[in-house]
């Protein structure tokens, strides 16, 4: 640790901040065995990355997967919607068809008279 006096002047020379930075810098460097906290992530923290990174990719790429799966379905759902409504849509155009073929029944050709909207 730096003397009082010495601290001062350093102090109106340099941003406190960086006074704070170098006296933690020289307490780091001591020869003294490093903390337990230090320690286990050393050890441990390290190779838990590369299993976090595995577990990812292996996360993304089934959701992928799903998300594929579910669009896919929802395709198949939408093409069989389609050909029932093409279904009913040429079910439809057949018998509009037989009806204008079919003359109506009870309706005489030689008993229809132009009609008006005036009732007499």
């Amino acid at each position: 640790m730096l003397p009082p006096a010495l601290l001062r002047d350093t102090a109106r020379r340099l941003p406190l901040r960086a006074v704070q930075c170098t006296s933690a810098r020289r307490m780091s460097s001591s020869p003294h065995q490093p903390s337990r906290h230090a320690q286990f992530y050393t050890e441990f923290a390290a190779g838990m990355i590369p299993v976090a990174i595995l577990g990812s990719a292996v996360y993304l790429g089934l959701r992928t997967w799903q998300q594929y799966l579910a669009h896919e379905r929802f395709l198949e759902e939408a093409q069989a919607h389609v050909q029932q409504l093409e279904a009913e849509v040429t079910e439809l155009r057949q018998q509009l068809r037989t009806a204008a073929v079919e003359p109506a029944p009870g309706k005489d050709k030689s008993s229809s008279r132009k009609s008006s909207w005036w009732p007499w």
